[in-house]
């Protein structure tokens, strides 16, 4: 007998109901480069167009092939296609969906507009169980209508792995114009996906380095204007931007910590380059590392408690990790080549970094205590890894050898799925958090 679920109006009467309660969180991962990959159904819905909504297409339509590619990108999801078959009075019939082999479904809805803001409805599906696991309206400006989409998939993605997604976010990089030589630079920020690149900050200053505060709203970049170099904390909505006070050298790599209340940053002087602590509200500084050669690139720990950095204190560049107040410094990175460039995985756990080998430089992943070191990129020249608020996928910079323009690329934590991010040319990416 084949399985009938009224879809709409009804489905409006579950709006914003939890199925939590009536079963246990799915979970799939990837480990090791076993996939177990979870079957799912995106099921197409037409909804006709909407004024400022995808471009004049049906936005029902729009939306589900966002969310088929937001999931698709992961590597955790084997997605399924049936035919969509609405019987009498409007039933959506799931028995060719679990046909298929879909263990779920999603289906999301244009309902209309009001107010001037597009309504979605995002709905989950057990289908073998015939269980609405969740349903919910979200919100949007009709010139948002993607965020729509992402916001569903993050749902999914959420509901399914137990980690928050990484779909609704933004990356901070640098973006390049222009010849090798003189190159324009000016900071850029763009939806995950390379959608909706907007300038942040253009001038004669070159800038680099841009990280984003925990809470997305500001951004700390180094700028060089001349032979000066600096420290400057911008905010993203206003777009005022203040000089950091610092000590006489050459500031580099600065960081926000968990909190947003302090940064750490490097600051060369006298052919030595050592970390540093600033308190943003006081302005009061720590000096974190005093060692012969270069200590940089500090990140914290997701609680705050602890940095990692590279450092050639040991010959070559290296990861080591201290406490937030600079004691219990250690190396952690080991093997051949050199290891630069670390990031903390917001979700902790794993720590990325650029190998510096003789083939080249590649992303890598490690244990947070410097084991199961692996390269996870292919390089040639692949560099600057940030996370995904999800703690399962990496951007980086990807240069090629000459002339051509640097991009910015994308890889899943265990090694698949690396792809470019769009067609932006961009040098150091770096992931916002999930946006509010």
């Amino acid at each position: 007998m084949m399985v009938m679920m009224r879809a709409w109006p009804a489905l409006l009467l579950l709006l914003g109901a939890e199925a939590a309660s009536a079963g246990e969180v799915l979970h799939v991962d990837i480990t090791e480069g076993s996939a177990s990959r979870l079957p799912v159904a995106v099921a197409e819905m037409t909804s006709g167009t909407f004024p400022g909504v995808a471009e004049g297409r049906d936005a029902g339509l729009a939306l589900s092939g966002v969310i088929r590619a937001d999931l698709s990108g992961t590597d955790l999801y084997r997605l399924v296609t049936a035919e969509r078959i609405i019987g009498a009075d409007e039933h959506i019939i799931l028995a060719p969906f679990r046909k298929a082999g879909a263990q779920n479904l999603v289906i999301g809805q244009v309902q209309g507009m009001r107010d001037g803001l597009l309504d979605y409805v995002c709905s989950f599906y057990d289908v073998y169980s015939e269980r609405l696991e969740f349903s919910r309206r979200i919100r949007v400006m009709p010139e948002q209508w993607r965020r729509a989409a992402h916001k569903c998939a993050d749902m999914v993605f959420t509901r399914t792995t137990g980690d928050p997604g990484h779909f609704d976010t933004h990356i901070l990089y640098v973006a390049e114009t222009g010849p090798k030589v003189g190159r324009g630079r000016s900071l850029a920020v763009m939806d995950y996906d390379g959608a909706d690149p907007t300038p942040v900050a253009q001038s004669e200053e070159l800038f680099a380095m841009p990280r984003f505060s925990p809470d997305g709203r500001q951004a700390i970049y180094m700028s060089h204007v001349g032979s000066q170099s600096r420290l400057i904390l911008r905010d993203l909505g206003s777009g005022q931007s203040r000089l950091l006070s610092l000590p006489p050298g050459v500031p580099v790599a600065p960081r926000f910590s968990p909190d947003g209340r302090s940064l750490a940053f490097s600051l060369g002087q006298g052919g030595e380059t050592d970390i540093y602590r600033l308190d943003i509200a006081t302005g009061a500084i720590l000096r974190l590392t005093d060692s012969a050669g270069v200590d940089t690139s500090p990140c914290w720990s997701p609680d705050g408690s602890r940095i990692v950095f590279e450092s050639t204190r040991s010959g070559r560049q290296q990861i080591y990790m201290m406490a937030a107040d600079g004691s219990d410094q250690r190396r952690i990175s080991f093997g051949e080549g050199a290891s630069a460039s670390p990031a903390w995985s917001p979700r902790g756990g794993y720590i990325a970094f650029t190998h510096i080998g003789a083939d080249g430089l590649r992303i890598g992943v490690m244990k947070e205590d410097g084991s199961r070191s692996r390269l996870v990129s292919n390089g040639p020249l692949d560099d600057s890894p940030s996370w995904a608020p999800s703690g399962r996928a990496l951007s980086f910079e990807r240069g090629h050898p000459g002339d051509g323009p640097s991009e910015i690329w994308m890889i899943n934590r265990e090694g698949t799925g690396a792809r470019r991010i769009a067609s932006v040319d961009g040098v150091a990416p770096d992931w916002s958090g999930v946006r509010p």
